[in-house]
């Protein structure tokens, strides 16, 4: 169950975003691009598509979601559903975020000490 995609904590940040996105409601890559906005993260035109499709490609290779293709429309589309690993890595990632929260407040409060604010 071990996510090999991303590059860093910018790579971790994407693929847990979208792994989120996709756990709320099933969607298709071009919605999942538009959801991304809630968390900064700004896809600016089809030719940054790319590198959504290859993160959602390893978080389908690592298990975590899978595909199925929605004929309704037209074109067919791939519709990214989470599996539970990928339920199970969400929950590790909450434990993630609640311990860097607790780090982050440190260094805040430490910085502020410093700079006495």
């Amino acid at each position: 169950m071990r996510f090999r995609g991303g590059r860093g904590f910018q790579g971790w940040w994407i693929a847990s975003a979208l792994l989120l996105l996709i756990a709320e409601r099933p969607s298709h890559g071009y919605e999942l691009a538009e959801r991304l906005s809630d968390f900064g993260i700004e896809v600016p035109g089809i030719g940054h598509m790319g590198n959504i499709y290859r993160v959602l490609a390893n978080l389908e290779e690592s298990g975590l979601v899978f595909t199925e293709w929605d004929t309704s429309g037209s074109p067919p589309r791939k519709v990214y559903r989470i599996t539970p690993q990928g339920k199970m890595y969400l929950r590790k990632t909450l434990k993630s975020l609640e311990e860097m929260k607790e780090r982050i407040e440190i260094l805040e409060r430490r910085i502020k000490r410093a700079l006495q604010l």
